[in-house]
């Protein structure tokens, strides 16, 4: 019997990227304010907070759309996920 898991995406906050995060990455948020160290999005269910050096989990929920799956500092991040090619 095989191992099947769900795909999962991430990308690292690096406080130049929050337009990228809020259009690209995720789907239906907006950037409520970004300084480069806080992130601050608006998606209208959990308004997600991404701290400097914070990764961000997507999961696709049908083509071409995303959920948020929550937010990791790098050590949780490195804990908690396998990278895979």
């Amino acid at each position: 019997m095989p191992f099947v898991t769900s795909r999962l995406e991430a990308v690292q906050y690096d406080g130049a990227n929050g337009q990228f995060i809020a259009n690209e990455f995720l789907s239906n948020t907006t950037i409520e304010s970004d300084d480069g160290q806080l992130l601050r999005l608006v998606d209208g269910t959990n308004d997600p907070q991404v701290h400097l050096g914070w990764w961000v989990i997507r999961q696709a929920i049908s083509v071409g759309l995303y959920q948020y799956l929550g937010t990791y500092v790098d050590a949780d991040f490195q804990a908690r996920y396998a990278v895979l090619p």
